[in-house]
């Protein structure tokens, strides 16, 4: 919990309650007992896959979401990805474009393999390591190094170690960063992403602010699961109701 009455730093028990939602109906929930909203994207889509039937044709959410295994996720889904990664803003600044050590300016040569830093050296692949994640997916990295990095002008910039430059990457994490970004920079993309913002976001604000709906009342799983439905159908009724009586209003206009 973000709440610290107390102000003793002690952890609060609570739930990881996601959302997906359309026109501010919420569609389907699920609630998770994990702290980040990383690993909660396939169980929630898997749970609105049982509940409507059918798979969604695009996702959006926020840079929370955009993970390699959940950009993997999506395109084995056949799903449009609408997703931000963590440094999507970061790279529309002056100061990370003029970052001469980021990847993201460097030249890659996928025929050779090898990448081109902003000095003109390249680096040659050296080996490659694998991580295996807790839910079981596997993310190759590569590694690169520069066969010298003496006297380049731009080392200091570049990186703080003694030696030459060695850089360790994802090259699919790289390709769905790249899908991600033409398609947010798209005009559909845009759009789409702006209208999250009065999408769950106004949802919870609804719940949390106007509905006083901060704390469960209920504990376990089980019960936490049905009062958020309890929850979500009272929302979407009232919903429903304010929708009606706006269109009796422009009737009688």
């Amino acid at each position: 919990m973000k709440e610290d009455h107390m102000r003793n730093g002690q952890l609060k028990p609570g739930y990881n309650v996601q959302i997906g939602t359309e026109n501010q109906f919420i569609l389907t929930y699920s609630i998770h007992q994990r702290p980040t909203d990383t690993r909660c994207l396939e169980p929630h889509l898997e749970k609105a896959q049982q509940i409507l039937g059918k798979w969604p044709k695009t996702v959006i959410a926020d840079a929370g979401y955009g993970s390699e295994e959940n950009y993997a996720y999506l395109e084995k889904k056949e799903i449009q990805a609408v997703v931000k990664y963590g440094s999507y803003h970061k790279e529309k600044t002056k100061a990370w474009k003029a970052n001469v050590g980021k990847i993201e300016n460097w030249t890659y040569d996928t025929a050779e393999d090898h990448w081109t830093c902003p000095a003109g050296n390249r680096l040659h692949f050296h080996r490659e390591s694998k991580e295996t994640l807790e839910s079981g997916y596997e993310i190759r990295r590569r590694h690169y190094r520069s066969s010298s990095c003496e006297g380049c002008p731009l080392k200091e910039r570049c990186t703080k170690a003694a030696g030459n430059r060695e850089m360790v990457v994802s090259l699919e994490r790289l390709r769905y960063q790249k899908q991600a970004r033409e398609i947010l920079r798209s005009e559909e993309g845009y759009t789409l992403a702006v209208r999250r913002m009065t999408e769950p976001e106004s949802v919870f604000g609804q719940l949390k602010n106007n509905r006083g709906f901060r704390r469960f009342l209920l504990r376990g799983m089980e019960k936490v699961t049905l009062e958020v439905g309890w929850l979500s159908l009272a929302h979407n009724l009232l919903k429903q109701a304010a929708n009606d009586q706006k269109r009796r209003a422009a009737i009688l206009q």
